[in-house]
Order: C-alpha cells, then structure tokens, then sequence
C-alpha cells in the first residue's frame, strides 16, 4: 500500500497544531539543554541528554536531573576548569544502567579534558562529523564522531578498551545500528526552529538521519513507510528521504510531534479503541481496522 503523502502531511500539522506548547517539552530529554541560555552549555547538555536517553523518559530525567544541579548554572564551565568541586562530584557519581560508576568516572573525566583542549572551539563538537572535507557525510561523519570519543576516553583509561558500558554509551562506530542518540542530537543542533537550537551552521537538516527510537520505529510501520524489523543507519536515511517528499528543506522537522504519539499517547502499535480514537494519525495509520475509520469520523 503506498502512502497518501498529501493527507500524511495534513495529519502531520495536526500533531504540530497539537503538541508544539512548551509543557510536552518535560516529555523529552530536550528540556535539560532548554534550561540554560549560553550555546556551549546548550550543547554540551544536549550531548549527555542524547547520550543517556535510552530507557523512559523519567528515569532519564531522574539520572540527569541531580548531576546537572550539581554541576550548576553552566556545565560547560563546571567541567572545562579544575574546581575545588569537580573531585567530590567525581566520586559522588553512581552508575546509570549499563554504565558503572567507573565509567562515569572515566566518562566525565574526558569530557573535561576535550573541553580543556579546545576550549576556544565553537561549537564544541560540529568540527569532529565535518572531518577534512569540511562537509557531512553520509556513511562517515557520525562514525567519526564516535572514533573520536572512543579514542579520548581510551587515553583516559591509559589506552585501554572501553568497558560494555563506555562502549554502549557512545556506540560503536562501526555497527550498522541507526546511531539513534547520536542522530538526536545532531537534530537538536542543527535544526534552527522550534524545539531545537540551530547551533551547527555547516550540516543541514536535510543530511541527517531520523532518530529512529522505537516510537518512530513503530509509527514508520503503522503509518506504512517502513516495514524492516532490523532497522539500521541506511534505513535512518532512508526514513529522511521518504519525510523530504513532505518537506525537501527540513524532514526531521516532525520527529518531535511523532514521538509525543508513542510517549504521550501510549501508541501500542496495533489497534486500541482507547488509544486510537483521538489520535490526530487517524486516516492514515494501517492499525485501525477496515469499517471503524468512518464510524469514529461521523
């Protein structure tokens, strides 16, 4: 069955018209950068929210929430220099899911020094997807990213390889996965409208993949973009090209709004009377069955 790309993108505006109010922001990990105002705070929170969002929202939210207290008004300048606090914040770390407090540990250690090292660099991150092209590449720049962070935290370890949990943390460069957080908070960076931030100038909202957490894994299913089971980068791509039928300049721009079905909506994937008579996809969504689409219509 193809998709009624005209009647998606009028269902779409719906969920913006729906969702596009600050309060559906404490759904999202993105309400940790929103709290700060200087861009290198914004997007040095923006990377551990993105990094660390795996699992619920809340217990993301209940992870995060203390460490970025303590590290106070600008995380930037809490890590970048050596404070009589930084050590005591250190040993207070507790682990997060796969990662141990060691990890942690070597994690937030590195992040120091990269930011010592290139203290003068703004922004902080966007040179290391560029690499000597200058320019984002498909099958390279996020790898490379990871490569750099896999090769700092090993120095801190004294060259050591990184544990399954650092190793989880940044993912590894080299797998097919769709590098989901990774992708997340290159949208948040490089799209310049609501929610995001718009802090990277060189990459383009229309290079990147789609952040396929498993809502829009879900919705791309339901919806009848995509049917893979195994999703990987390619299919990342794949989900940016099919959103460029809908909006050449910026597909991610209905990543947000799609989420809020799955987080906020309890989207469960297949037909629930409950879940799916108000949802604003209703039309276009495959779960709902033959016969019942007009009747909650009328």
């Amino acid at each position: 069955m193809s998709v009624d790309v005209n009647l998606l993108k009028e269902k779409l505006e719906n969920l913006i018209v729906r969702y596009q109010n600050i309060a559906y922001l404490e759904t999202d990990p993105i309400c940790f950068p929103k709290a700060y105002k200087n861009p290198k705070d914004i997007e040095l929170v923006s990377l551990l929210s993105c990094l660390f969002a795996y699992g619920n929202v809340k217990n993301i939210q209940n992870f995060l929430r203390p460490i970025l207290q303590k590290m106070g008004p600008s995380p930037y300048q809490f890590l970048k220099e050596e404070t009589q606090t930084f050590r005591p914040f250190l040993e207070g770390l507790s682990g997060y899911r796969f990662q141990t407090r060691e990890d942690l540990y070597a994690f937030f250690l590195t992040l120091q020094r990269i930011l010592q090292k290139h203290r003068n660099e703004t922004p902080l991150f966007e040179s290391y997807f560029l690499g000597g092209s200058g320019r984002f590449q498909k099958n390279e720049s996020i790898q490379n990213f990871q490569k750099f962070l896999e090769t700092e935290i090993s120095v801190t370890l004294g060259n050591k390889p990184l544990s399954y949990g650092l190793q989880f943390l940044i993912g590894k460069w080299s797998s097919k996965s769709p590098k989901k957080r990774i992708s997340l908070f290159l949208r948040w960076m490089v799209r310049e409208s609501y929610p995001d931030f718009g802090l990277y100038k060189k990459i383009k909202a229309n290079e990147i993949p789609y952040p396929m957490d498993v809502h829009i894994q879900k919705l791309s299913k339901v919806l009848g973009i995509q049917k893979q089971r195994n999703i990987q980068l390619n299919d990342a791509y794949s989900l940016t090209e099919f959103f460029k039928k809908i909006n050449p300049e910026d597909p991610l721009l209905y990543d947000f709004y799609l989420t809020r079905v799955g987080i906020i909506n309890k989207c469960k994937g297949s037909y629930v009377s409950d879940i799916c008579k108000d949802c604003e996809l209703r039309g276009v969504c495959l779960v709902v069955p033959r016969g019942i689409e007009p009747r909650l219509q009328g």
